[in-house]
């Protein structure tokens, strides 16, 4: 599907002034790697906007003046597990994948208001970054089936159709086969390149909405919407 300067300018967001569009003429090659999932989820919850002001938030509340000492440290994604601390010194060992914040003392009686407003907003960063996890997750789990697909296509199912219609056109030259034959070969040369083409198309779609998700956005249903076919936008509608 064609995607006209004025659609693409307000998907992107800028004002066409500001902008002038070059296009290649053919999509990016697929990546010789696809990213680590780990990868992923670590950069999710040090860039998303979300993630990062629920944390401001709870470490700001943990500014409170009664609140001066640390006991331990808590990896809000794992809040079964807390690693205890006399120093109140950030542990060196555990999981991978962190959104840390202290915990205090509360046994002193007149704490009991921080803690009601404190542990309340632990829970909410918890919930924050879980949220985001799950979306980056499912956003990856997509990006990869496209990655797989496109490999598929690229690496075996291209070159084999390759490989098959070199041998239809021998048979061909041989008179083994007639006309009808090394036509109804072409016709499906042509469509495993196409799928090749779309395979492609939806990893590079896949790619964006995974970007998107990293930073706490999701124009998913938009650039799907725009990649669609004109048939399909109107029965889709």
């Amino acid at each position: 599907a064609r995607l006209r300067g004025g659609q693409l300018t307000r998907l992107v967001g800028i004002p066409g002034s500001a902008l002038q569009f070059r296009l290649p003429e053919r999509l990016l090659e697929l990546p010789k790697v696809p990213v680590d999932s780990i990868d992923t989820e670590r950069v999710a919850l040090d860039r998303r906007l979300d993630v990062q002001i629920a944390k401001r938030r709870t470490e700001a509340m943990a500014a409170n003046p009664g609140l001066t000492k640390a006991t331990r440290f808590i990896n809000v994604l794992e809040l079964g597990y807390t690693n205890e601390s006399n120093t109140g010194e950030r542990r060196q060992n555990g999981y991978e994948i962190e959104v840390e914040l202290p915990l205090f003392d509360w046994g002193d009686a007149r704490l009991a208001r921080a803690e009601a407003s404190y542990m309340p907003s632990v829970y909410r960063t918890a919930d924050v970054a879980f949220t985001a996890r799950a979306a980056v997750r499912e956003r990856y789990q997509t990006y990869r089936t496209t990655y797989d697909v496109a490999r598929q296509f690229r690496d075996e199912i291209v070159p084999l159709r390759k490989r098959i219609a070199e041998e239809t056109l021998l048979r061909y030259n041989g008179m083994l086969i007639g006309v009808f034959e090394l036509l109804a070969d072409a016709r499906d040369q042509i469509a495993s390149v196409n799928a090749s083409i779309e395979a492609l198309r939806d990893f590079w779609l896949a790619d964006t909405e995974l970007e998107f998700a990293l930073n706490g956005t999701s124009p998913g249903a938009s650039l799907r919407t725009m990649a669609m076919p004109l048939g399909e936008r109107d029965e889709n509608h």
